[in-house]
This record gives C-alpha cells, structure tokens and sequence, in this order.
C-alpha cells in the first residue's frame, strides 16, 4: 500500500532563479504583457514570487529543480529523508516540471497557476517534514491526514468541489473502518490488503492529481478500464465481507447495463451530457463497492 503525501511547514524557495530564467528566453507579447502586470501589481494583488515569474514567461518550477534537489540530497546526508522518499521525492518534482511545460506551452492560467502552487507547496511541506515514511507501506489510518491535504489542495485548484471533497473525506473514514473491521484478528491477509490497496486506488483517481508516483498526469481513468477495476474490486468485497452476496450480484447487474453503454459510446460520439452521465453512474458504483 501506497503512503499518500505527508504535510509540514511549506516553503517557496524556487523562485530565486526566475528572472534570469525569463531573460533568457525571447519576450512575447503575452510575456511582455505579463512582465508588466508583475511588475506593477504582483505585490499589489498578493501573487507569490512564482506567480509573478509565471506572469513573466518564466519556469520557477524547472529553474529551482537543482536547488529542491540539493535539499533532498542534503536531507539524505543528515538522515532526516530515506533513500526511497528521496527517489520519490526526485520524481515527482521532476513530474512537477514536466506539468508545468505542458500548461506554459500555451500559457498558464490561473488554475493552472493554483495547480502548480498546490502541488509544489505538498511536495515542499513533504520536504520540510522530514519525507518520514514517503513512498513506503502504511496502513489507511496513518495515512488520513495526508490524503485530507490532497483533497484540500484539490479544492483550491478548482479540481474538486468541496462537495466532492467532503464525500472524499467521508469514503476515506468508511475505508478506515473496513480496515479496523479486517484487522480485528492482529493481522491482515493478502486478500484483505489487496482489496484495501484497490479501494486507496479508486480513491486516489477521484481526488484527481494522479496516482502515486505520477505528480504530473491529471488525466482520469477511461471508463473501460474503471469498469474492468470494478469487477476486481466487488468481487474483492464480496470475498472479504465487505458487500453482501445479494448486494453483490444487484451492483453485477448495473456493471454489465454500464459496461454495454459505455461499448455503444465508444462506437459512435456521445455528447458531453452523455459521456458526464456515464462518468456519474461509473462514480455511484465504485462508492456502493467502497462501502
């Protein structure tokens, strides 16, 4: 199972570089334009260091990797970061980098701007609070308070509603319990812990930012491949208790009426309304066999 980002005192020390970065690179109108919103209301509107330089045409994110790096080495020579959440740590900064070309490609909005900022200040609050644990096994539990920031963050990258935040937040404390329910003996199987690792999974693609180890890919799951976890997961339940046998054929059923729509979508062109409708049900679903 999969530690999701702990949390810690932040930082915003890549932008030191941006400007020269920015002087490097031939000005655009748009790069003209952004220079000079910076310059006169960046303070004035609150916009961080980083926002400005992205205002500016500029790429904090990559101009700081070496400097994140060298923290992250340090922190390895002073034993306050392991060897694994160091890797971890590299490349998922270095995924970080990568978003941040894909959105400046066509200039970065502001949720995109919200985006980087949530994702960067995660990665530097992990950094600062000493990576403990980062990218190695933890139980559900331990690992609430991190995926509670995720959301957070989500929400102020408009990635999530906090709708959508709060019924993360509930189906991550039901998830807790089925844990506590299968280690009610002193121990957990393999059964057991594959389906606990398959549900922190749907849940991960649910908050949005990507599953561990990928900071950078936003993209959610098809649909074909949501429905083929989801026979997985509800036989899963069914074995380990989770979902009763009736509840379990009744949710069968509605897979195969989902499965069927989503072939006849994929052979013509649904319209938005249509696709949103499958992507609603596919959601209503996955929480009936996460329960």
């Amino acid at each position: 199972m999969t530690r999701i980002l702990s949390t810690g005192a932040a930082a915003l020390a890549l932008a030191i570089t941006a400007g020269a970065a920015s002087a490097q690179t031939p000005a655009t109108n748009q790069d003209r334009l952004g220079a000079v919103v910076g310059a006169l209301f960046g303070d004035r509107l609150g916009l961080s260091a980083m926002d400005q330089a992205w205002l500016r045409g500029g790429r904090p994110l990559r101009d700081g990797q070496s400097q994140f790096t060298g923290r992250v080495d340090a922190g390895v020579r002073a034993g306050s970061v392991s060897a694994s959440a160091a890797t971890r740590l590299r490349a998922d900064y270095t995924a970080l980098v990568d978003l941040e070309n894909r959105y400046a490609a066509d200039g970065i909005s502001t949720q995109e701007r919200a985006d980087l900022n949530a994702r960067y200040t995660a990665l530097t609050q992990t950094l600062d609070s000493g990576a403990a644990g980062y990218g190695e096994t933890s139980t559900v539990a331990e690992g609430r308070a991190a995926f509670d920031a995720r959301v957070d963050a989500a929400v102020a990258a408009r990635r999530l509603t906090r709708t959508e935040a709060t019924r993360l937040k509930t189906d991550y404390q039901a998830l807790i319990q089925v844990e506590t329910r299968y280690n009610a003996d002193g121990s957990i199987n393999a059964t057991e812990r594959a389906d606990l690792d398959a549900r922190l999974d749907a849940l991960d693609v649910r908050v949005g930012d990507g599953p561990s180890g990928q900071t950078g890919s936003t993209a959610p799951l098809p649909a074909r491949t949501r429905l083929a976890n989801l026979e997985t997961s509800v036989t899963s339940a069914e074995r380990a208790g989770a979902v009763t046998r009736a509840d379990a054929a009744d949710i069968r059923v509605e897979l195969g009426d989902l499965t069927r729509l989503e072939a006849a979508y994929s052979r013509t062109s649904p319209s938005s309304d249509d696709t949103a409708y499958l992507t609603r049900r596919i959601g209503e679903l996955e929480t009936r066999v996460r329960r």
